[in-house]
C-alpha cells in the first residue's frame, strides 16, 4: 500500500470562480473569465498545494470551467464537471446594478423558500449543490476534493453545514477566493 506515514487531512474546498468578463446582454452562465480572474486562479492554486489536493471538479459555467482549468493546470489534477454545482438559476433575472443585485441577494438568502432572484429558489439551488457535493465526495472519498462553484450556492450551503450567516459569507468570499472546510465540518478558513 505504500507509506501511509504522510497522510493529508481531508478537507473541502470551495472555490468562487474568478473576475469574468461580464457582458450585460448576455447569460451569466455564459461569461468567460476575464484575464485578471485567470491571473488570480493561477495564484489561488499556488496558496491551495500545501492541502495536498486529489481531485478537482467544477460547475459547467464557463468561468468556473475556465478558473477549475487555470488551477488544474498549477496542481496537476484532472478535472470533472458537474452541472449540479452551478449557480443559483437567473438566466432571466436581467442585469442589476450592484446595490439593486446585493438587495436581491440578501433578500433570498433571507428569504430561501421563495422566488425571489432568478427561476431557482434559494432553497432548490443549496439541495441541488449539495447533491452535487456529495456526488463529488463520494467518487473521491479519499483526499482533499477542490470544487469550483460560485459565491451564491456555495454561501446557502455553507450556511446550513457550517452555521454561519449566508449575506457576510458571501460578501466576504471574493472572486478566486477558498472556504478550505475540514473532514468534519466543524471547522474552516479563507484563502484569498
Amino acid at each position: 500500500m505504500g507509506n501511509q506515514a504522510h497522510r493529508p487531512p481531508r478537507r473541502l474546498i470551495l472555490v468562487k470562480h474568478g473576475q469574468p468578463k461580464i457582458d450585460p446582454d448576455a447569460a451569466p452562465t455564459t461569461w468567460p473569465l476575464s484575464d485578471e480572474g485567470r491571473a488570480a486562479a493561477t495564484a489561488l492554486a499556488g496558496k491551495l498545494d500545501r492541502f495536498e489536493p486529489v481531485a478537482l471538479a467544477s460547475s459547467t459555467e464557463l468561468k468556473a470551467v475556465q478558473t477549475a482549468e487555470a488551477i488544474a493546470a498549477v496542481l496537476g489534477l484532472p478535472l470533472s464537471q458537474d452541472a449540479g454545482l452551478g449557480e443559483q438559476r437567473n438566466e432571466t433575472g436581467g442585469f442589476h446594478d450592484q446595490q439593486v443585485f446585493e438587495a436581491l441577494v440578501a433578500r433570498m438568502f433571507q428569504e430561501p423558500h421563495h422566488l425571489v432572484l432568478g427561476e431557482e429558489t434559494g432553497e432548490a439551488a443549496r439541495r441541488r449543490f449539495a447533491d452535487a457535493l456529495d456526488r463529488q465526495m463520494a467518487a473521491h472519498p479519499d483526499g482533499t476534493l477542490v470544487v469550483v462553484a460560485h459565491g451564491r450556492v456555495i454561501s446557502l450551503w455553507a450556511a446550513q453545514v457550517l452555521g454561519v450567516d449566508a449575506m457576510p459569507l458571501w460578501k466576504h468570499l471574493g472572486l478566486a477566493t477558498a472556504l478550505v472546510i475540514s473532514a468534519d465540518r466543524d471547522d474552516f478558513e479563507i484563502v484569498a
